[in-house]
Formats: structure tokens, sequence, C-alpha cells
């Protein structure tokens, strides 16, 4: 990538999104009835009833939950990259970024339809939801089913609003090549315009947008560890052998991760070459993938050493004869199989040969999905078919309708992700430009004259076009110490030495993220509390208000409001809501050129033109 220019990366990148062909119409196709034929087998099933499935008595936990945690699981990756390692400023995660967000947004949509099918009764499930019934019945905030409801919730949101505002540059720069090739009516040129909401890359958009990107990276974060977290609790706040383990939340995130990154390399390995990213997503960027599978596969391997251990170690007969079962019982094959495909299969990429081929990269993910699927499924089940009581020990089988719903969930994930690679840039164009941009820019100190970033259409201005944004700073510079005041930038990518040359104060933004996430943390309590004084029920002789569990609840909506907050702040101080582009914008913007628009009286253009002559510009414009 190191050879590309900024026109190079929007070409490769946007040129994905051409009309597709007739063999990716083929597989949309396939893919939609796999969909449809899985929708008909869940409307038998609520039709005839739960009978249908392999869940009877007394496992009534099994595939269905099991697909829940592994969708989840899939899920964690894709923050990770694009959040945790934006955070830690690791490069490489720039060109699988998108995807892995992508990824993201559609597994937890797969998950979540796994709760509602194993409902049964699917049509009743908003009695999970906290609203006043009339029958003053609510949720119990001390249930981790609730916990999971509103883990899951925020994470969807934060995950779609975090995706989505990454997006807005990249669109803007859809919007402006399809404006060029398809005109101004074509349907994508609207969908773009309109998704866009009137991006113009101006030196006060990425401000503003620079600051709210990092506030969703850093509220993101702590998700990537709650989420799944709150999923094991599903099992480990319950005594059943197997599930009640204090191990079980470092242990699932971890194999959450696993899961995520195998299936990063699953999906962007053959989507690089379907595409012709291949200038854009290099191999370095899976070799990279790969040796963080090595350090998830170790924390696996660890957990699933420290498992049986504890079970043998804490002199618990139910937990040691748990564990036996486990191992040398019916569903023994299924735990000797996790051991090869989720830890010493993946230890391979300890060696170069394996994590610099993408066949053995590609067939390596595949095998890790495999079994990571196998392991959610084998936790699930086993607890609850081998309990304390020996007469209520049982078996579990998985039905055909079982079966067709899971390969459903497969196609539906499939489905939306292959929508996704037309639609939208399946790279983040700005983030792979930003990095030629680094290169061309010099350190350069604050300038003297206060700046006001600010387009005036009824004062005479000078529009400098540049091909290099180190130069844009020179024209900057050059203007201020002119004693011009009045300017604003536009450019394809974040340039924050821009900002740091005008002197222009920290964005407001995080104002509105900080009341957002207070409003957050004290509406979780007030709703979690105000809940549980409704009808003031003593269970179990416990008081009806537990402060400590409802720090679940209050932490989500920390991060809920907090980003909800962010978005609002953003969108009204870039000034989004008006969904036009600026005066004075030109197409170029978006793609390989940066300009440099100052306003000046009639009689200084002159003046100012020479000034800005210094910074070598392509092109200048006088407006007057």
């Amino acid at each position: 990538m190191a050879q590309l220019k900024y026109g190079d990366i929007n070409d490769d990148a946007l040129r994905a999104m051409q009309k597709p062909h007739l063999p990716y119409l083929v597989t949309i196709a396939l893919l939609a009835l796999m969909v449809g034929g899985a929708a008909v087998v869940w409307a038998n099933q609520m039709l005839v009833g739960m009978g249908v499935t392999g869940l009877n008595h007394p496992v009534g936990w099994a595939t269905y939950i099991g697909n829940f945690v592994f969708w989840v699981g899939i899920a964690h990756s894709g923050t990770l990259i694009s959040a945790i390692l934006y955070l830690l400023r690791a490069k490489w995660r720039d060109a699988v970024s998108r995807s892995s967000e992508a990824m993201t947004i559609f597994a937890v949509m797969t998950a979540g339809l796994f709760p509602m099918i194993h409902l049964g009764r699917t049509w009743v499930f908003y009695y999970i939801l906290p609203y006043p019934s009339q029958r003053q019945i609510w949720p119990n905030f001390i249930s981790p089913l609730i916990w999971d409801v509103c883990a899951v919730g925020t994470y969807f949101t934060v995950s779609l609003i975090f995706w989505y505002v990454g997006l807005i540059p990249d669109l803007a720069a859809a919007r402006d090549r399809f404006e060029i090739t398809h005109g101004d009516d074509a349907f994508r040129t609207r969908l773009y315009r309109a998704l866009s909401l009137g991006w113009s890359g101006t030196g006060n958009q990425w401000r503003h947008y620079g600051r709210s990107y990092l506030f969703f990276a850093a509220l993101a974060t702590p998700l990537v560890i709650s989420v799944h977290s709150v999923v094991s609790w599903d099992f480990a706040m319950s005594l059943l052998p197997g599930w009640h383990s204090t191990i079980f939340p470092p242990y699932f995130v971890a194999g959450a991760i696993h899961s995520g990154l195998a299936m990063v390399l699953t999906l962007l390995i053959p989507m690089r070459k379907l595409l012709r990213l291949e200038r854009l997503i290099e191999l370095h960027h899976f070799e990279m993938v790969a040796r963080t599978i090595i350090v998830t596969a170790a924390i696996v391997g660890y957990s699933y050493a420290v498992e049986p251990f504890i079970a043998w170690y804490s002199g618990d007969p139910f937990e040691w004869q748990f564990y036996r079962w486990r191992m040398f019982g019916t569903a023994g094959w299924i735990y000797w199989l996790l051991i090869p495909l989720n830890v010493l299969i993946p230890l391979l990429f300890c060696f170069r040969k394996f994590r610099t081929s993408f066949a053995w990269l590609f067939l390596i993910s595949l095998l890790i999905n495999v079994g990571m699927w196998l392991e959610r499924l084998f936790i699930v089940y086993t607890s609850v078919a081998r309990d304390f009581l020996p007469h209520n020990w049982g078996t579990y089988t998985i039905s055909w309708t079982e079966a067709a719903i899971t390969v459903g969930s497969f196609a539906f994930f499939f489905f939306f992700f292959f929508v996704f690679c037309k639609t939208f840039p399946t790279v983040p164009v700005s983030d792979l430009k930003e990095r030629i941009a680094d290169e061309e820019i010099e350190p350069c100190e604050r300038c003297e004259t206060a700046v006001q970033a600010k387009i005036n259409p009824a004062r005479p201005a000078v529009l400098a076009v540049f091909s290099n944004a180190g130069r844009m700073i020179q024209g900057v510079r050059a203007a201020c110490d002119g004693g011009f005041s009045v300017m604003e930038t536009f450019s394809p990518v974040k340039v924050e030495e821009v900002h740091k040359v005008m002197g222009h104060p920290k964005s407001p933004v995080r104002f509105w993220t900080l009341a957002g996430a207070l409003a957050g943390l004290s509406g979780g309590f007030w709703l979690a509390i105000g809940t549980a004084t409704v009808n003031s029920l003593v269970v179990g002789g416990k008081v009806p208000v537990s402060p400590i569990p409802y720090c679940v609840v209050a932490f989500e909506g920390t991060v809920l409001l907090g980003s909800l907050f962010n978005l609002v702040g953003m969108i009204f101080h870039t000034r989004l809501f008006r969904a036009k582009t600026r005066p004075f914008y030109d197409r170029r913007f978006s793609r390989d050129r940066f300009g440099l628009l100052v306003t000046c009286s009639g009689g200084e253009v002159e003046i100012l033109q020479k000034l800005l002559l210094t910074a070598q510009p392509e092109e200048i414009h006088v407006h007057r």
C-alpha cells in the first residue's frame, strides 16, 4: 500500500460497489432462499409447538441458546478491532476494521433472533422490555437474563452508531463518485447523498467528528468485556455443575474474540479476492489477525486446562463426576474435539509458514469456527443434562428443526454481509488515506493570529486547491501569518495539524457525551430501583432493592445514552442536520484534493493570492 495515492485508494474501494455480476446475484438468491426456508421451519415450530425440537426434560437449553452465545461471540472481534485497536493506535486495523464492524452488526442481529426462537411463543417477547404495563408487572433487574437484554441491546445500538459514524466520510466519497458516474438523480446517488448527511470534509467538521469518534471508541471498549461477561452470567449465576464458575467471564470473552477473529479471516480472505481489494488489504493485515488469535488460543487453552483441574482440586463430588462424564461420557467426543480445533490447530499460527499462507489462514479459521460452535453447544446442554440428581439425568439430540434454523442463521448472516459488500465501502477509505497524509505533514507551530473557521459566501474569498496535505498546512500558515483570520479547509482525511496551527479549542462534543453518560448512569439506577419498589416484594428473604446487581443496568445505560448524546452533539456541531454540502465544496475534496478557503476584503485579494502561492497550490480560484 506504500505506493498508493489518495485517488488509488478511493478508486479501489469504490470500484467494488459497481453493479453486481450474475454469480453474485445467484449467491444472494440462494442465501435468501435458505433464509426463507428457515423462516418456514420456524413458523412450523410456532404452529406445532416446541415438541418439534430436541428440547425436553431435563435439557431445556441447547442448540438455540448455543447459537445465541456463538453469534454474540462472533460480534466481539469487530469492536475489538474498531475500538480497542483504534485507541491503541494499531495501524494495521484500518484495512479490516470496516468489514469487522459490519460483521459485528449482522452477528448481533443473528444472535438476537435466537432468544425469540427459543421462547416458543415469540409474540410475547415484549414482556422482557421495561415498560409500565397495566398489571404492574416489571422485568426483574436482578435476573441475568434481563442483564442480557440490556447488554446485547446496548451493544447492538452502539455498534450500529459507531459503524455508521465511521462510514459518513466514505459515504460522501461514494456520493461524489456516483454523482459523476451515474448522475444526480440515480437511486444510489440519492441514497448516498441522504446517508452522508451533507458531509463536506471541512476542518470544522473533522474537528468535531474526530473527537466524537474517539469518544465512541472509548465507550465501545468496555462493551467488549461486559457483553460476553454478562452472557456468561446467564450460566455462572446458576448452581449447576459446569456452569457455576468464576472463570466463565474471562473464558467467554477470550472465546468470543477467538471465534470473531477467525470469522474475520473467513469473511475477508475471499472478499478481498472477489472485490479485487488486494492493494488495500494485504497479507500483513491477516498475519496480524493470526498473531492475535495465538493469544486468544492460549487463553482458551488455559481455560480448558483449569476447568477440570478445579473440578478435581475442589473436592466437590458433583463437579468431579460431571467433568468425568464430560470427558468420557456420551458427549466426550465433543470435549476431545475442542482441544485440537480451538487450541492446538490455531497455535500453528506460531509458525510463519501458516500465518503467511492464505490457504492455511482460511482453513484454520474455518476449523476454529466449527470448534467454537461445538464449544458453545457443549457448554450449554451438558450441564442441564447431568445435574446433581441421577434420576434427573438425560440426553439431547439435535432435531432437524433446530438444524434447519441453525443453517438458516448462517445464511441470514452471510446474506447481509454480501449485501453490505456491494452497497457500502468495505474498507475505511478516509482512514487509509490518513496514513498518506501523516507522511506529508511536518510539525508546525500555532499561528499567532486568532483564526475563525468560517465560510462566508457573501464576502470575497480565495480558494486554493492542493494535492498534498502538507502544502495545505503551509497555505494555512502563510495566510494566518499574513493577518487573515477567517478561513476554512476541505479535506478527504482528518488533518489534526490544521487545528493546531489555527489554535482551535477542543470540541464541545465532550460535554454532550458526559451529559449523556451521567443521564444514563442515573437513569439506569432509577429504572431498576423504581421497578423494584412498584410492588416491593420480599423474595428469598432479600430486600426488594439490590443496588449491586443494578450496577449492570446503570453501566449499560451509561454507555447507551453517552453514545446517543455523543452522536447528537457531533451532528449538531458539524451541522450535518442541514444535509447539504457547504458553499465552495468541490467533489474532488472527498477524493484526492485539499482546499483552503480564505475570506478577505475586495482590496486584499491580490495580497492573499501571493501569500497562498508560496505553498505551491495546484489551482487558485477567486470568488468576489
